[in-house]
C-alpha cells in the first residue's frame, strides 16, 4: 500500500514510488519490465531483506515488520538466476538447514527433474556437489534449486529470472518442475523472456518505480503498450534466430 523506496546513500533515487498492488492468494502474478524498474526491489520487500521508506507491506493483513523474521521467512521459497549450493551433500543442500528426510529428499528431486541424474552419482543423495555446486551444469543447478523449494514447501513462491541463460532442453526441464513446484502456491515471477508468462493469471509491468499496465497476456496484447511491443521484438528475435541456426 503506497509503497516507496530509495536506498539510504542515494535517498533522491526513487526505486518505488507510491506503489499500490494486491496479490491474491493462489495467483500467478508476473512482474515485468525495463531493467532498472523495480521489480527486484518490489520482491525483496516481501521478506524483508529491504524495508519500504513509506507506506506499508502486508502479508494475510499484517504489516511485515510485525512478523517475526523468522516466521515471515518461512512463508516465502525463492528460485532465482543466482543459485548458492553449499559445499555438502546434495541431500542437506535441498535441506537447507532443516532435518533431513531421505524419503522426502527423493520425492523432491524426482519432481525437480533431477532423480536420474541424481542416481547415477557414486554416493546419490550423499554425493558432495563442491562448492557452489560446480560440478552440476547450470540446468541442474535451477533444477536443485526447485527441489529445495519443493522441500520447504512454503506458501508464497518467488521466481526471479529462473529460466535465464539455459540452453533450450535445460530450459524445458527446469519450466515443467517450475510448474510442478507452482501448484497450489502464492507465485511472483520476474520475467525477461515474456514467452515464458504468457500463462500468468496476471501482468504487471513496471516502468522507472511505479505500474504502467496490467492485465492477463491477451489483455495486454490487445492494448498495444510495453508489453505488446516487447512481446512482438522478442517472437521477431526468436524467429530470426529459428530462420539463420
Amino acid at each position: 500500500e503506497h509503497v516507496g523506496f530509495a536506498y539510504p546513500s542515494h535517498p533522491q533515487r526513487t526505486v518505488l514510488e507510491e506503489l499500490d498492488l494486491e496479490v491474491r492468494p493462489g495467483e500467478t502474478l508476473a512482474l515485468v519490465g525495463p531493467s532498472g524498474a523495480g521489480k527486484t526491489t518490489l520482491v525483496n520487500l516481501l521478506p524483508r531483506f529491504v524495508a519500504a521508506s513509506s507506506g506499508q507491506v502486508l502479508i494475510d493483513g499484517v504489516a511485515a515488520q510485525d512478523w517475526r523474521l523468522e516466521s515471515l521467512r518461512a512463508q516465502f521459497a525463492m528460485v532465482s538466476q543466482d543459485v548458492v549450493m553449499f559445499n555438502d551433500s546434495i541431500a542437506a543442500n535441498v535441506a537447507l538447514g532443516a532435518a533431513i528426510d531421505e524419503e522426502r529428499v527423493h520425492h523432491c528431486l524426482a519432481a525437480a527433474n533431477l532423480a536420474e541424474h541424481v542416481a547415477a552419482l557414486p554416493q546419490g543423495v550423499h554425493t558432495i556437489v563442491g562448492h557452489n555446486a560446480t560440478q552440476l551444469s547450470g540446468g541442474q543447478r535451477q533444477r536443485l534449486a526447485i527441489a529445495r523449494a519443493l522441500y520447504k514447501d512454503a506458501p508464497i513462491l518467488i521466481l526471479d529470472e529462473a529460466t535465464s541463460a539455459l540452453d533450450t532442453e535445460s530450459e524445458r526441464l527446469v519450466q515443467d518442475a517450475l510448474q510442478r513446484l507452482m501448484r497450489g502456491r502464492t507465485t511472483l515471477v520476474i520475467a525477461h523472456r515474456l514467452s515464458t508468462i504468457e500463462h500468468a493469471d496476471r501482468v504487471v509491468v513496471m516502468e522507472r518505480g511505479r505500474i504502467a499496465e496490467q492485465g492477463t497476456h491477451q489483455e495486454l496484447l490487445a492494448r498495444g503498450g510495453w508489453y505488446a511491443r516487447m512481446f512482438e521484438i522478442q517472437k521477431d528475435e526468436v524467429d530470426a534466430t529459428l530462420v539463420t541456426g
